[in-house]
């Protein structure tokens, strides 16, 4: 009677959406950091970021070469080498019928509107014969060319690369605000054993009683790759005070809490039942596959709010559960539209997750869903290429047609 009335009241995922990511943009606003340019590879940035400066600054030579006026190289050749008088001094103006001498990168002096790569000259005592010409402006990186004064270089949510680290060191900047939360993980379930609980595979296999905790350092992984601190906690059994114990500890150390297992409603998962002895329970049970049993919720500890996000103990669900509540907010997935290489079906009304393959026909290249039922299919999340959400207004997607892939 009790499972009857959980499947009736599932939210539809927009909905479970738009709530849990208004409690983050909350949480979001409030965690955020002033970080050393080094130290922001991988985060992601809390603010838009635009160039303070052109870029290049100012004009500079692109080849080693000879600064010129471009217009006395015009008819120069192998043949008919036009010879100009070289300057001492790099720094000096170049007037008509001068030339100055410049390494990659360096200043262009006034006058100098290109440069003549040095190849193509030859050097005498205080002159410069020119065997090739030059067009205005040919081999100089103009200013504003790379940049423009005002461009947008970071944008609030864009994760920084090394290609941002570079343009922004180049502009000098040498800090920036990144978003700074804290994740605790707690696993919880009867069957779990830790990594470093147990001494063999060959120990486990013969009792046939436990399973490794995949879903822990998993976490770890997937809270890293968002740029924020994992701390990750012993699992417990299915005990409702050692779930509390643990809970508490994790909500008082942490920004969010993500725990695995005891999500749904049976005689012993008490997750649920903890969160709302302890804080409030916002969602449980969202109309999506995988991932139907999601709670969220949230604790307060004097005037800091924790969230809390409880997730399936089966590994695929879980980690949908994650993508769509949590990592989509803050790092998108790159996606693309590709045709589908079969049918796929959906149930109307729930919104389907489904992991698909790329594969190549013809030079064509086509989605392939994954032939896997279960959410415990580790192996699928691997040889995955990435997935296709099913709308719950949809009734599936035909061969052929072309739909949207968020790629891994």
């Amino acid at each position: 009677m009790v499972m009857v009335m959980f499947l009736k009241n599932l939210m539809p995922y927009k909905k479970a959406k738009e709530i849990v990511f208004k409690r983050l943009e909350k949480l979001a606003t409030e965690k955020v950091k002033l970080i050393p340019i080094y130290e922001a590879y991988n985060k992601i940035s809390s603010e838009d970021i635009l160039s303070p400066e052109d870029l290049p600054m100012f004009n500079r030579a692109a080849m080693d070469g000879y600064g010129v006026i471009a217009e006395d190289t015009f008819g120069a050749s192998e043949t008919n080498p036009i010879i100009l008088d070289l300057l001492g001094d790099p720094h000096k103006p170049v007037r008509e019928g001068q030339c100055v001498k410049l390494s990659t990168g360096m200043a262009t002096p006034e006058g100098v509107n290109a440069v003549v790569m040095k190849e193509y000259c030859r050097e005498g005592e205080g002159f410069v014969e020119i065997r090739e010409g030059v067009r205005p402006y040919e081999n100089i990186c103009k200013v504003g060319e790379d940049i423009k004064k005002g461009d947008l270089i970071l944008k609030r949510g864009d994760v920084i690369t090394p290609y941002h680290i570079g343009i922004l060191s180049s502009l000098g900047i040498r800090y920036i605000r990144t978003y700074d939360l804290s994740v605790g993980v707690v696993s919880t379930g009867d069957e779990l054993v830790d990594l470093e609980d147990f001494s063999s595979i060959e120990e486990l296999k013969r009792k046939k009683k436990y399973i490794i905790n995949s879903n822990t350092p998993m976490f770890y992984a997937l809270i890293k790759e968002l740029g924020f601190s994992p701390k990750i906690y012993k699992s417990v059994g299915d005990n409702k005070e050692e779930i509390k114990e643990a809970l508490l500890k994790s909500i008082e150390e942490n920004d969010i809490v993500i725990t695995t297992g005891g999500t749904s409603v049976g005689d012993r998962d008490y997750t649920v039942e903890v969160v709302k002895d302890i804080g409030k329970l916002i969602i449980h049970g969202v109309q999506i596959r995988p991932g139907k049993p999601f709670g969220f919720g949230r604790c307060s500890l004097g005037e800091k709010e924790v969230l809390l996000y409880i997730l399936s103990g089966y590994p695929v669900a879980a980690v949908v559960q994650f993508e769509l509540f949590l990592r989509n907010y803050f790092r998108s997935r790159r996606s693309i539209y590709l045709p589908l290489a079969r049918s796929v079906p959906s149930t109307p009304g729930r919104t389907d997750v489904v992991r698909v393959k790329l594969v190549s026909e013809n030079k064509r290249t086509y989605v392939e869903p994954l032939r896997i039922k279960g959410s415990g299919i580790l192996s699928s999340l691997k040889d995955g290429d990435g997935y296709i959400i099913i709308d719950e207004n949809v009734e599936g997607y035909e061969k052929g047609e072309y739909v949207k892939v968020y790629l891994f």
